[in-house]
């Protein structure tokens, strides 16, 4: 997980005997265990407890968060382990319970759109919905509202609570909970656009020709009331249906997709990547418990709320660069072109055809981009042919990508095709979307600030790095969760039975199974079993040495689980049998096959480190973005 010095302070530790002594085991960390130095902690076997160091090579156990069968408790000592901030002090939850009593102020120069239909469409399980959507026909074309809450008014520069979410950065989303970037007074009530309840807002107003074409788009503070809590799910069932029959909410939604639909096609066709993604979704039981997960699709729900995103952060952004303003971008750069040439290496020896790169070495954004789209095209015919890489291939192309980071400068955003874009919508869960707002109601004339260049600069730099190191974080929440989840599961049906994978990453010793619809593992090229197996020159394929098998990326593959280790998120495992060994009459991916239980085989923990880019979660705007 974390490859940078762990942070000051307590540091989570599992409780085991060593011997007749009681030791301490460190969690999420290297390290050799330590004896527990004497005091009032009366040790119970595989407790989480935080300690210090203490005399000698013994601990002083500060607090016991509870058993390590509890994957709350486990995942509480990985927010402790990665030294995520905890809780609010005094003075930021003072400001917070003062700037209630702004919410009900009476604002003269606020647009009142409380009589404007509105709705809000997220997670099921979300509680700060900080974007709201207004649609309506004009003409041949289309009235969009994007309202966004206008956190700023509450949140005064330089404040407790702005310090505090500069530190921060940005919200963690753990599968249990979440630490938020704002006291829960504003993230989940105040600034969160609840239906029913009047709401100040920024918003961005648009129309639209038929064909997608931005007429005007003007932007002000305003007051809105939400009508609609919307999940994706009731969304999704909405526009399947496609009959709104009397329902002004379903014609609104149905129009709204429209638009959407027309915005995405407009986006692709001038250049913008289209990559899939995949992010698990959690679901709990009535108690809290976590009790089922499975891989979320991006669906005709998500597709909506995007593109009308994306419209705001792009408007948002060529505003502001029109007046020089000092602000935040969000910035993609164009991909190397070795990157893309090893792209296309790839897909050769994965005999994937693909057109030449025009260009080559010299080749500019627009081959760049190009290139990068017919080698997507031709791996999804090529999955659609063959049926295989639906979550491999994808990835492919991800990787040859450079990461996209925050900015002073506007560099553009290559994946999403667009000369300019911020982050404007997520200012409840993102600071880089506050510091644009302030710089907007600047330039609008309606109070906000903006900071000086050299504080600017540092303010991008580290979100960008808080960014990198909270998704670290997510992923191995991520992981912990699933293989909680995998155990139990196991448990129940036994542990042989058979699941149904794709290989989506490769390195010299093994390979990493997606199975189980959700589920992630390694699986060793020593126990494909017969002969020596090497990585292809590549890195597309494990080859035997002897016979010239080859298991490549993308390929669906039977797999049983050999081990899980719960408390590090990892999964080994082994190949069902022969024939599903190389692909052929594998299990459809994600049926399990039940068999005969036996005892869980342990064996010890092999150090590996995955491939870079062999899982990346969430789209290119998802929310919250990743790019």
């Amino acid at each position: 997980m974390r490859d940078t010095p762990p942070p000051a302070g307590p540091r989570p530790y599992r409780v085991s005997r060593w011997g007749k002594f009681w030791s301490l085991e460190p969690l999420f960390a290297a390290g050799r265990p330590a004896l527990i130095a004497k005091g009032a902690y009366r040790p119970q076997p595989d407790d989480v407890v935080l300690a210090v160091p203490a005399r000698g090579n013994r601990l002083t156990v500060l607090e016991s968060l509870g058993s390590c069968e509890s994957l709350a408790v486990v995942l509480r000592a990985l927010v402790y382990a990665q030294g995520v901030r905890q809780g609010f002090g005094d003075e930021v939850t003072e400001e917070a319970a003062a700037a209630t009593q702004r919410g009900t102020r009476h604002d003269h120069d606020r647009r009142d759109l409380t009589a404007l239909a509105t709705f809000t469409i997220d997670p099921d399980t979300a509680r700060d919905f900080d974007d709201a959507i207004s649609v309506a026909r004009e003409a041949d074309g289309y009235r969009a509202h994007v309202h966004i809450a206008d956190v700023s008014y509450f949140v005064e520069a330089d404040g407790p609570m702005d310090e505090e979410a500069r530190r921060r950065t940005a919200s963690l989303y753990l599968p249990m909970w979440a630490e938020p970037m704002l006291p829960e007074a504003l993230s989940a009530d105040l600034c969160s656009l609840r239906p029913g309840r009047e709401r100040k807002c920024v918003t961005a107003e648009f129309t639209f020709a038929a064909d997608g074409t931005r007429s005007s788009v003007q932007f002000y503070r305003s007051l809105i009331r939400s009508d609609h809590r919307l999940t994706y799910g009731l969304v999704d069932e909405v526009l399947a249906a496609a009959d709104p029959q009397g329902d002004e909410l379903a014609a609104r939604l149905l129009l709204a997709s429209e638009l959407a639909g027309v915005l995405r096609r407009l986006r692709f066709a001038r250049g913008a990547l289209q990559i899939g993604s995949f992010e698990p979704e959690y679901r709990f039981a009535a108690a809290g418990e976590l009790i089922g997960a499975e891989a979320r699709p991006e669906s005709p729900a998500h597709s909506l709320v995007e593109e009308f995103m994306l419209a705001a952060n792009e408007a948002v952004a060529g505003y502001l660069g029109q007046r020089r303003a000092r602000t935040i971008y969000r910035v993609h750069e164009p991909p190397d072109a070795a990157s893309v040439e090893e792209l296309l290496a790839k897909l050769e020896e994965l005999g994937v055809p693909a057109p030449p790169f025009v260009g080559g070495a010299a080749a500019n954004t627009e081959q760049l981009g190009a290139a990068l789209r017919h080698a997507g095209a031709a791996l999804t015919r090529a999955g659609v042919a063959e049926g295989r890489g639906r979550l491999a291939f994808p990835h492919l192309v991800l990787r040859s990508l450079k990461q996209a980071f925050y900015s002073t400068r506007n560099l553009g955003h290559f994946g999403l095709a667009s000369p300019g874009y911020v982050h404007f919508t997520s200012p409840i869960r993102r600071y880089p979307d506050l510091v644009v707002h302030r710089a907007l109601l600047k330039h609008l004339g309606e109070g906000g600030e903006e900071l000086a260049e050299a504080e600017l600069a540092d303010v991008a730099a580290l979100c960008s790095q808080q960014e990198r190191a909270l998704d670290e974080v997510e992923r191995a929440a991520d992981d912990l969760a699933l293989a909680f989840l995998l155990e139990a599961t196991l448990r129940e049906r036994g542990w042989e039975s058979v699941f149904g994978g794709e290989v989506v990453g490769l390195v010299p010793g093994g390979v990493f199974v997606h199975f189980g619809g959700c589920y992630e593992g390694y699986l060793p090229a020593r126990a494909l079993g017969g002969e020596r197996f090497v990585l292809s020159p590549q890195g597309t394929a494990q080859v035997g040495e002897r016979s010239g098998r080859r298991l490549r990326l993308g390929d669906a593959i039977g797999v049983r689980v050999e081990r899980v280790d719960r408390l590090r998120g990892k999964v080994d495992l082994v190949p069902a049998g022969e024939a599903e060994e190389h692909g052929e009459r594998a299990p459809v991916a994600g049926r399990v096959v039940p068999r005969v239980a036996s005892p869980h085989r342990a064996r010890s923990d092999t150090r590996r480190r995955a491939p870079a880019g062999r899982r990346r979660r969430g789209s290119l705007t998802g929310r919250p973005p990743r790019w």
